[in-house]
């Protein structure tokens, strides 16, 4: 039964599916064709079991080195930590993409917007965050939670601390997105081939995936998105994978570039000071590095 060694657990919006689509241009790499499994977080996908995920997403595997899991969303749910140690035990390791938390969540909500799950301004979605939270999780609603969690999600210092039980700092890369993915992509090169004992030369550290943009069409949108008898009768027919693979496509044929309103360096720094500021203060720390972010 072939399953993962290395797992990318986050954070969403810091350029995960850019990793994911330059590490797989490797040999002795394996990535699932659909990016993001969501075995651990997912609790109907979870209960199928290890064989379930193995033959579902990885029964290509050969003879790579390394496996991955490109699941952003397990940083969050601080459930996955324990699932995976009960599944992979300790040799594990984890890779952790972190991003200045406010463009990090204006990023995921305007992701929302455009997908038509978000309908309030930035600063009320933030401000509405904790009650819609406590409501989605009452109705054990965890896809609009993933979409609505836009300050949880960059609580970075929190989210790795439920890790931090079960694993020693050594089964982690952290990399900056600010810092190193954008300004110095021979660093990231250089930590991932050592993290991952590869050599990573010759791999196109340029590709920029998942850009921003808008739907084309909101008819095609809400086709594929929303709950309708359509996306049903696709789910009887199709199995997850392939229904994965062909719901993004679509989506991303159905996408135009468009850039996004900025919101001014001086909003920027009430909401990181208002929200994000303590919880980066004790990564900061705990890492004993210098983020930068506002300070």
């Amino acid at each position: 039964m072939s399953l993962p060694n290395y797992i990318l657990l986050g954070a969403a919006k810091s350029a995960t599916t850019s990793i994911y689509d330059i590490l797989k241009q490797h040999q002795d790499i394996f990535a699932p064709a659909f990016k993001e499994p969501h075995f651990f977080d997912f609790d109907e996908n979870f209960s199928k079991g290890l064989e379930w995920y193995s033959t579902t997403y990885y029964k290509n595997v050969k003879k790579e080195k390394v496996v991955f899991d490109f699941t952003p969303t397990y940083l969050y749910f601080s459930n996955c930590a324990e699932r995976i140690h009960k599944s992979f035990g300790s040799n594990i390791k984890f890779i952790v993409l972190i991003r200045n938390p406010v463009d990090r969540a204006y990023s995921h909500y305007n992701h929302s917007v455009r997908d038509g799950f978000e309908n309030l301004k930035f600063k009320n979605a933030l401000e509405e965050e904790n009650s819609r939270l406590l409501k989605y999780k009452a109705d054990n609603n965890i896809l609009s939670e993933i979409r609505c969690s836009y300050i949880s999600q960059g609580l970075y210092f929190k989210m790795l601390s439920a890790y931090l039980k079960y694993y020693d700092l050594d089964n982690f890369l952290i990399i900056n997105f600010d810092d190193e993915i954008i300004k110095n992509s021979k660093l990231v090169a250089n930590k991932l081939s050592d993290f991952l004992s590869l050599d990573l030369t010759g791999l196109d550290f340029t590709i920029h995936s998942n850009k921003s943009g808008k739907s084309k069409n909101k008819l095609i949108q809400n086709l594929i998105l929303s709950n309708n008898y359509f996306r049903k009768i696709l789910k009887k027919i199709v199995p997850q994978k392939s229904k994965q693979i062909i719901r993004n496509k679509i989506k991303n044929l159905n996408k135009e570039d468009f850039k996004y309103p900025e919101i001014t360096n001086a909003e920027k720094q009430f909401i990181f000071k208002k929200y994000f500021q303590e919880d980066t203060y004790k990564l900061e720390k705990f890492l004993k590095i210098k983020t930068n972010w506002y300070s």
